[in-house]
């Protein structure tokens, strides 16, 4: 979802940042871009609270999350090309599942706001899976949730933590960062795109044996 479907890292930067301000941490673009990208809101308030002897991370993210929600209602926009891939992956057949460190009431308000659930057959979110990227069980989850093995699935991911996750789970693995993870190493990737625009009909289908 964040950095792939929609072009929302700066967004979690910025609730980030309002959340730790308020505890008087300043919380660094470049800290979120080499530390947290991929990872889940709940793991980076309650290590971010550990690490600045905060006593009450639920509260923190709980803040956060508030400061999210209320972001997200007027600067979120799905990333550029996006649904256009969708369309095509939806006109070949081919299935999608959303895996995603995100949480379900996030993903399910993009997914109305955007009209993007008829794309998918479903979602793996943060509440599905106890081990989180860069962990494989999100991708193997949603291998599970297709119904196919993890070896005949390509996924799209925009961070190292989630390339990490995706060829540990033995998927073919695009790289199509974002701009706040044009740095990030994502060299475990079989393939890298700048843009969605480069996977045209003719390299999908030769990517996906199909016609």
């Amino acid at each position: 979802m964040d950095g792939v479907i929609a072009d929302s890292e700066p967004i979690h930067y910025e609730a980030d940042r309002r959340a730790m301000a308020a505890h008087g941490v300043e919380f660094t673009y470049e800290d979120k871009k080499v530390n947290y990208i991929g990872r889940t809101v709940r793991g980076t308030m309650f290590e971010l609270s550990e690490a600045h002897g905060i006593p009450d991370p639920e509260t923190v993210l709980q803040a956060r999350q508030d400061l999210f929600k209320e972001l997200i209602a007027t600067e979120l926009q799905l990333r550029d090309g996006v649904r256009e891939l969708l369309i095509q992956l939806s006109d070949r057949g081919l299935p999608c599942a959303l895996v995603t460190s995100g949480d379900r009431w996030y993903i399910d308000n993009v997914f109305e706001r955007f009209d993007l659930t008829q794309f998918f057959v479903g979602m793996i979110t943060v509440d599905d899976v106890s081990g989180h990227k860069p962990l494989p069980d999100p991708y193997l989850a949603g291998a599970k949730l297709l119904g196919v093995s993890p070896k005949t699935c390509l996924a799209v991911e925009d961070s190292t933590a989630g390339v990490v996750s995706a060829k540990a789970a033995g998927m073919y693995c695009i790289a199509a960062p974002s701009e706040m993870t044009l740095d990030a190493d994502l060299s475990a990737a079989d393939m890298r795109v700048e843009s969605f625009q480069e996977l045209d009909p003719t390299r999908l289908d030769r990517l996906f044996g199909t016609k």
